[in-house]
């Protein structure tokens, strides 16, 4: 499956609406979007991550799905 370049805020938002889904999303914060080094032309180049705080494990089980799949549909576009 070829993955669609998109920005940054494209993803960011997707995310977000989802993890609004999950109660704890005001306490447990998610980092923006951010490009991965070193990974060529694998099929995705970015991440996220999450403050580690009380709860921080529900949180992260709750949103990883979504991310797997966002990540195998969308690869980051550079930033100039």
């Amino acid at each position: 499956m070829k993955t669609e370049i998109v920005k940054r805020k494209f993803i960011q938002k997707k995310i977000k609406e989802e993890y609004k889904k999950f109660k704890g999303h005001k306490e447990i914060k998610l980092s923006k979007v951010f490009h991965l080094s070193g990974v060529g032309d694998a099929a995705c180049n970015w991440s996220i991550s999450i403050s580690r705080k009380a709860g921080w494990e529900e949180a992260a089980d709750f949103i990883r799905p979504y991310i797997v799949e966002l990540r195998a549909k969308y690869r980051l576009a550079e930033e100039i």
